[in-house]
């Protein structure tokens, strides 16, 4: 019996390893498709919610190079170059400039969020479907406490390693970041990402930082 329950043991260990090397698979494939196959454009819904209850949504696009990004929704116009990140509300007169952590960044940055995979989470993967579309759903739980979130759920295209959906989990609270549209291989440049001064002249600066 004692040897019965450890070749159990083993073949359970040797399943989930599998699984956590097939899940940093897709997720170490997806994470070069957005940041080494030039810049992207996406077009996205982001919903939060309060438990399993919708709270709030909006919807926008999202620039992407590397950790940059730049963010406008009806809501909101962010730009953010790698540091400093500048947030402007609609019909504010006030732009506020910060430095993210990297739990707010993944909020609305895809590329990060795939990013905290390699820091703390066990991993797991199976395949699903998504809008007719044949996929890889990636599981990460947390290991400790100090992970940016508890949980996180990564929809990846099959066929092609695009991010469809991401989930995550803070505090029994919800965001979801589903990509409606997905276009790579564009060339941004690097004033993309920081505020327009020029743009907004009547609009005053506030330093967060």
């Amino acid at each position: 019996m004692r040897r019965l329950l450890f070749a159990i043991g083993l073949s359970i260990v040797a399943v989930l390893t599998a699984s956590a090397q097939s899940a940093r698979k897709v997720l170490d494939a997806t994470t070069a498709r957005m940041m080494q196959s030039g810049d992207v454009k996406a077009q996205f819904k982001a919903t939060q919610f309060s438990g399993t209850t919708p709270q709030g949504e909006s919807s926008g696009t999202l620039l992407l190079s590397g950790r940059r990004f730049q963010m406008k929704t009806n809501e909101l116009s962010s730009w953010y170059d790698g540091t400093t990140e500048w947030t402007l509300m609609a019909g504010s007169n006030e732009v506020n400039v910060s430095t993210p952590t990297e739990e707010e960044q993944a909020a609305i940055n895809p590329a990060t969020l795939i990013g905290i995979y390699k820091k703390g989470y066990r991993m797991s993967v199976k395949e699903s479907t998504l809008r007719g579309r044949a996929t890889y759903v990636v599981y990460l739980q947390a290991k400790t406490k100090k992970t940016a979130f508890e949980y996180i759920i990564v929809d990846v295209d099959k066929a092609t390693y695009n991010p469809l959906c991401f989930r995550a989990k803070k505090d029994g609270d919800w965001m979801r970041l589903s990509i409606q549209s997905f276009q790579n291989g564009l060339s941004l440049s690097a004033s993309t990402f920081t505020f327009p001064a020029k743009d907004y002249p009547d609009v005053e600066v506030i330093d967060l930082r």
